[in-house]
């Protein structure tokens, strides 16, 4: 038999910068963003204290690339003014709850000791404090995806009031918080707002000559000279930019592209290899959001509406969608949110490109609703449900009713076809 990989490759020069923990050397097309965090973060260097940042921005802008740069800058220019600063990064997309978030820092303050789950909170509160006071200084805790805390505040109350409360002498936290979620503030309770007094930035999603000149950037640091035809990078930054803006998936569709001309032994990447690419970029993006970006509680309230829409007869109102989504809480004894708390996870789905509404008349009974409806086939959105191992032991009871309801609204459609 002989080898199935492929000849030496003509197309790829390098692939590290296509990964997603690669941080480039130049971050383009953010400098107002870049001037704004230094503005925020500039009493650390004068010796005037810690503040609070909130950075917002729909996934894929560069919140956390920027962030990464912004920080180097930070300690070269802490450490020229001889101010003590030591940051530390956690990813809240790992750890979902203050707990597991103080036992992540006691583990990178004590490197030698291993607080294992069960350690009591208030140790771990303890001996965070005790380090930190150790260290002195100025402390940055950076929270990645800080949004997937949830309703758990525990962290953005005590860190920024720490050492006013006595809790810490030598050393004073601020707290910079990275989320997709542009709601998530309007839904900290008063007491942790008054806290924090924190200064916020949002980042916009790239335009299209913006994605042009990051796709452009990366695409020499990757490609083979001569290998890219010149449509592939104004179309690519084109549909991405209609789409999302997102530049980690304007990325994918690059490296996709490479990838299908190397398959197929093309000599060059052209306009219908980025065409092909996107049908399997826009199908292995859905899976990753349901499955890596979304709370449980966002897949339920997703699992509802898939159910509403696939249903001949139902209508994805919020009001219909609330009443499912509760019969699947019931379904596997889950918490049972607020509608309110339901409506802004529809606005979170939707800002992720999973769902769009639109509006719908109420004729004689006078104002309009909104409707919901899927962005991808529904197939797409099932076969997820069905074929990731967390999600089918979380939910198993609604995933079942998930695939008949599926399954019978194909036998549905065939039915109707053949009458027809």
């Amino acid at each position: 038999m002989d080898s199935p990989f492929k000849d030496a490759n003509h197309i790829f020069r390098d692939k590290e910068p296509f990964k997603e923990g690669y941080t480039p050397d130049e971050i383009l097309e953010r400098e107002e963003e870049i001037q704004e965090y230094a503005a925020a973060l500039q009493d650390i260097p004068d010796g005037f204290g810690a503040p609070n940042v909130f950075i917002y921005g729909q996934t894929g802008v560069g919140k956390t690339a920027t962030t990464q740069k912004v920080i180097e800058f930070l300690e070269s220019e802490a450490e020229s003014a001889d101010v003590k600063l030591t940051t530390l990064a956690v990813n809240c997309n790992k750890r979902t709850s203050t707990y597991k978030v103080l036992q992540y820092l006691a583990n990178e303050l004590y490197p030698d000791e291993h607080f294992k789950q069960g350690t009591h909170p208030d140790t771990l509160w303890n001996r965070i404090y005790e380090r930190l006071d150790e260290i002195s200084g100025y402390v940055l805790v950076i929270l990645d995806e800080i949004d997937k805390l949830g309703e758990d505040e525990e962290l953005l109350y005590d860190f920024p009031r720490a050492k006013a409360i006595g809790e810490l002498e030598n050393a004073e936290v601020g707290i910079v918080g990275i989320s997709n979620n542009f709601k998530f503030r309007e839904n900290l309770s008063q007491r942790v707002k008054s806290t924090l007094c924190e200064k916020e930035i949002q980042f916009s999603p790239y335009d299209a000559h913006e994605l042009r000149s990051i796709l452009s950037y990366y695409a020499d640091l990757t490609f083979h000279d001569g290998v890219v035809t010149g449509d592939v990078v104004p179309l690519t930054a084109a549909l991405t930019a209609q789409d999302s803006g997102d530049a980690r998936m304007a990325l994918d569709l690059l490296e996709t592209a490479g990838d299908i001309a190397r398959h197929e032994d093309d000599d060059v990447v052209t306009e219908d290899h980025v065409r092909i690419a996107r049908s399997e970029v826009d199908r292995a993006n859905t899976r990753d959001i349901i499955t890596e970006r979304l709370t449980s509680q966002m897949q339920l309230v997703l699992m509802a509406t898939t159910l509403l829409v696939i249903d001949p007869d139902g209508e994805a109102k919020v009001k219909t969608i609330y009443s499912l989504y509760k019969d699947l809480c019931d379904r596997i004894d889950a918490d049972t949110l607020s509608e309110s708390r339901i409506r802004d996870h529809l606005d979170t789905l939707e800002m992720f490109g999973l769902l769009e509404k639109g509006e719908h008349n109420l004729g004689r009974r006078g104002g309009r609703a909104y409707i919901y409806s899927l962005v991808d086939e529904p197939r797409i959105v099932v076969e997820t449900f069905q074929e990731d191992e967390r999600l089918r032991q979380g939910f198993p009871a609604s995933i079942d009713a998930l695939l008949g309801a599926f399954e019978a609204s194909n036998q549905s459609h065939i039915q109707s076809e053949f009458e027809g």
